[in-house]
């Protein structure tokens, strides 16, 4: 009995370790995700207005020869162009719209498992076929 107690716990700590993520994986993940909430911010930006969307691209990817100067001029640029009332309210609609349309989408692809008809069923019984 001895044994298959310490069989098991070995055979778990085995499928726990195998399945734990790294440090380099979870910072992978994470910088993907960065990644793509930068894309998302100027894709929604270039709805509105195509020089703050390349504005807002050169702020998440600056170029690394820009001098002083340069930098103070492109900060100022920068900041007009995104506090800009008409760029603000044209940027909060883009992403109201980008959040309607995931919504929806999570909905046609989730249709038959919405779990509020029948008590925890979903709406059509398969298995009664």
């Amino acid at each position: 009995m001895n044994k298959l107690k310490m069989t098991m716990m070995l055979l778990s700590v085995i499928a726990l370790t195998a399945c734990a993520v790294s440090p380099e994986q979870r910072a992978e993940r994470e910088a993907k995700r960065v990644r793509a909430e930068q894309a998302l911010q100027v894709k929604l930006a270039k709805q509105c207005d195509i020089e703050a969307a390349e504005l807002i691209h050169e702020q998440f990817n600056p170029p690394l020869d820009r001098t002083e100067k340069e930098q103070k001029l492109f900060e100022k640029r920068y900041t007009e162009k995104v506090n800009n009332p008409v760029f603000q309210a044209c940027y909060k609609l883009a992403l109201e719209n980008y959040k309607a349309q995931e919504e929806l989408r999570y909905m046609r692809m989730h249709y038959d498992e919405d779990f509020r008809f029948g008590f925890g069923f979903s709406r059509f019984c398969y298995a009664c076929w």
